[in-house]
This record gives structure tokens, C-alpha cells and sequence, in this order.
């Protein structure tokens, strides 16, 4: 259970948990969980108010190809993507992490 861990690594970053209402956090689209499957198992977890929005990726390419990956596969707990381009593996310039962006407290 991949989710698991994604979610106690958020939950594990914020101070005064028992004060917090909701959290604000940003997933990245090549992240082995999708922004909607991340938003439902951190409210099972912590009942907080959660908002979660999706990155969408870029990246760059040694043939030169700057922009969005092609997504080959999105499985349980990971993406297999290449450049556009050229099929080859790019570097992740963007959406690779899991960022919290904002924490409510009470």
C-alpha cells in the first residue's frame, strides 16, 4: 500500500497537527499517485479539509525537446513516460514531487 507512505510523509511535515483544519497540497503528474487518490486517503487519515491540485510535468530531453512527457503507462505506484520526441528517458524539469502548499490551522 504505496499510499501509505505518501501520506504519512505529508502528515509527517506539519507542526501542530492536532490544530490543523485542512491542508493545501500540490502533486505532481509523474508521482505513482494520481491528485485525486492522494485527496481520499489523507482525509481517511486525518479528517482534515484537503485540497489537492495536479502539476502537470515537463521536462527536457538530450534531442533537445523542451515540454510535456508522453505518459506510456500509469501504474498502481508508478508513470513510465518518454520524451515526445524522440521515445527517449528526459531529465524532470517539473511534477516529479509532492508539495504542501499551505496548512490551516485553527
Amino acid at each position: 500500500m504505496h499510499e501509505h507512505s505518501f501520506i504519512q510523509a505529508i502528515i509527517s511535515e506539519i507542526d501542530n497537527k492536532d490544530d490543523v483544519l485542512g491542508i493545501y497540497v500540490e502533486v505532481g503528474e509523474l508521482v505513482g499517485i494520481t491528485a485525486s487518490h492522494l485527496k481520499e486517503h489523507l482525509v481517511e487519515e486525518t479528517g482534515w479539509e484537503v485540497d489537492v491540485c495536479q502539476k502537470d510535468a515537463l521536462v527536457e530531453c538530450c534531442c533537445g525537446h523542451k515540454g510535456e512527457p508522453k505518459i506510456r503507462e500509469r501504474l498502481h505506484d508508478m508513470v513510465i513516460f518518454e520524451c515526445s520526441r524522440c521515445g527517449l528517458v528526459p531529465d524532470v524539469t517539473e511534477g516529479k514531487d509532492i508539495k504542501i502548499l499551505k496548512v490551516k490551522y485553527k
